[in-house]
């Protein structure tokens, strides 16, 4: 049995891998990585956590049969199976956020699940930089529709506030 799957059975049980040629989908993800390296967003990112940037081809990364477009769980980054090529890059963004969070503390971080999803400053933290990507590499517009959608997905009751705290960095 491979080591990720003796992984997923201990920690993360609803992590399904069945069926998902890892191998030919690797390309997309290499492929993100080489764009999304020396973004700003990403840099910053590095720097913050004092990370030598040459780490982020090191990250394990993979696909998966997931409920939520990605997920990192012990410093393992899982993108939904399902996600078209050109939507993987701001996700990424915003797990790899999450990744730097797990793997630079000294304790673990607080989960999606615990407490409110928005008002958790790991998850608050993720959503501003992958923002703060989608305006550059788009355009203000797109951020703010993706916001959103956030916001809206996830029943927020105050919206215009969590829409400007998740937007901080690009207002």
């Amino acid at each position: 049995m491979r080591s990720i799957d003796v992984f997923i059975q201990k920690y993360a049980s609803d992590i399904k891998l069945e069926g998902i040629d890892q191998k030919s989908r690797r390309k997309e993800i290499e492929s993100v990585i080489k764009k999304i390296r020396k973004h700003k967003v990403i840099k910053d990112l590095f720097e913050k956590y004092k990370i030598d940037s040459d780490e982020i081809k090191y990250i394990p990364i993979c696909f998966a049969n997931i409920d939520v477009s990605a997920r990192t769980d012990h410093g393992c980054i899982y993108l939904n199976n399902k996600l078209k090529p050109d939507e993987i890059d701001h996700y990424l963004v915003h797990e790899i956020v999450h990744w730097a969070q797990q793997t630079t503390g000294d304790k673990p971080t607080q989960g999606a699940n615990d407490g409110n999803y928005l008002d958790n400053k790991y998850e608050i933290e993720g959503f501003q930089n992958q923002v703060e990507y989608i305006a550059d590499v788009h355009d203000k517009n797109v951020a703010e529709d993706y916001v959103e959608q956030v916001v809206n997905h996830h029943n927020v009751e105050n919206k215009d506030d969590k829409k400007e705290e998740l937007m901080e960095a690009i207002t």
